[in-house]
């Protein structure tokens, strides 16, 4: 009797080991699939024109600096109206620029098709994917 109860775990073991391939292998297959999408394309295209483009870069590190000055009244919520034009200046410098722009643009429709996709697997497994892929609360 101790011999077919070792024999089940050892099948019952091997069938988790089956099961944790296909997901591997599924997920292995969506990843190269995404990494063909025009979305990444476009994003990954985008992102090597931002960082050619020494303009837009010094374009981001000027409104990196800016929130960086006034961090602390942004997280208190008591920025002053000239400090809020002031930041609202120096973003629409910085998205004016057409290779900041147009990593913007891609950057939102990737994360489009990341959505897209996070609830399809939602549907197929009856519970929210992309939420319990977020590390945080007691285990993450």
């Amino acid at each position: 009797m101790a011999l077919q109860s070792i024999d089940q775990a050892a099948e019952s073991e091997a069938a988790v080991r089956a099961v944790e391939t296909e997901v591997y292998l599924a997920a292995g297959n969506f990843g190269t699939a995404l990494r063909g999408s025009p979305e990444f394309a476009r994003l990954r295209a985008a992102g090597a024109a931002l960082g050619a483009d020494d303009a837009a870069q010094e374009a981001i590190e000027a409104f990196n600096t800016c929130q960086s000055d006034l961090q602390f009244e942004i997280r208190l919520g008591t920025l002053d109206a000239t400090q809020k034009a002031e930041i609202e200046r120096v973003q629409a410098a910085m998205l004016a620029l057409p290779t900041v722009a147009e990593y913007v643009a891609a950057q939102t429709a990737f994360e489009a098709i990341c959505r897209e996709t996070a609830e399809l697997v939602t549907s197929e497994i009856g519970i929210d994917f992309a939420a319990n892929c977020r590390a945080g609360g007691c285990c993450g």
